[in-house]
């Protein structure tokens, strides 16, 4: 195992600057970092790796979820890109994996402009570090809280000359494999509600969630070790997030909510058959357009 002080040798190293964030503890297991192991990543500590192999002990296929969980972002930011969105703000941005939300809208729109933000300093040390701009476009990396949507929306990077987003005009708001870490106790629909009500008609929210549908015994014993390990986890079914979309006064694009394996924004008379299963993936994705 790295020490602490070889890792916050590391960390200055990977960000280009002599600053470590005094909060960060290597010796407690991190979402994002978990995340990063189950995807086959590098970017991750002992702790992680030893609290991610007991969920893999448990719910075998979280690899699985994982990375359609992946696909399922990339189909849906490419699809509003589309469509014409060039502005999204990517909350709890985790350990830049490619192809990252910047690499895919730019393809797109090389003028788009993504705003990360993730509340782990760790993760915004290699995002820093790893992720660059076409010319044309533009990307920044705040922290903030997911919990405390006015720490990203109040952040002076939205509130300055040159901000980082444009919220006069549409923006999408990614959230990703993360609302599964806001528990009832921290009122999803007022966090989601902050986050569109600060956009313009046109905006779209872009989100993917663990279930317990599909593999009940596995996601719930999986969400037992994260919060023995203090990380809360609670999965929703598909009628809670229908709920949640239609108490915020969303309108959901086709296809609908559907497992993240079996989602396309195309609908093919014969699709194809999804590299997973709806239990090994256990994610619903959905994309919601503001009125």
């Amino acid at each position: 195992m790295t020490t602490e002080s070889g890792e916050t040798a590391w960390l200055s190293t990977v960000a280009g600057t002599s600053w470590t964030p005094p909060e960060i503890d290597f010796t407690k297991p991190q979402t994002a970092r978990m995340y990063d192991y189950y995807l086959g990543g590098k970017d991750h500590y002992a702790p992680d790796r030893e609290t991610a192999e007991r969920v893999v002990g448990v719910w075998p296929s979280v690899g699985k979820f994982a990375r359609a969980n992946r696909h399922f972002m990339h189909l849906a930011v490419e699809r509003l890109a589309a469509l014409g969105v060039d502005q999204f703000l990517d909350v709890g941005t985790g350990i830049p994996t490619s192809p990252n939300v910047h690499e895919i809208a730019q393809a797109v729109r090389p003028a788009a402009r993504i705003l990360y933000t993730d509340h782990d300093p760790v993760v915004l040390a290699h995002a820093r570090a790893l992720m660059n701009s076409t010319a044309a476009g533009r990307i920044d990396y705040i922290q903030g809280d997911l919990r405390r949507p006015e720490t990203i929306l109040g952040h002076p990077c939205m509130t300055g000359a040159d901000p980082a987003l444009d919220l006069a005009r549409p923006v999408a708001v990614n959230l990703v494999a993360i609302m599964h870490f806001i528990t009832p106790e921290d009122d999803p629909r007022r966090i989601v509600g902050a986050l569109m009500d600060a956009l313009p008609a046109g905006s779209h929210l872009i989100l993917s969630h663990i279930t317990a549908e599909f593999a009940p015994a596995e996601v719930e014993a999986a969400a037992r070790l994260y919060h023995r390990q203090g990380l809360p986890a609670h999965a929703r079914d598909e009628s809670e997030l229908a709920g949640l979309v239609d108490a915020l006064g969303l309108d959901l694009l086709p296809p609908g909510i559907l497992p993240v394996n079996r989602w396309s924004p195309d609908t093919p008379e014969e699709p194809p058959a999804p590299l997973y299963t709806d239990a090994e993936a256990s994610c619903l994705g959905l994309i919601a357009r503001k009125p």
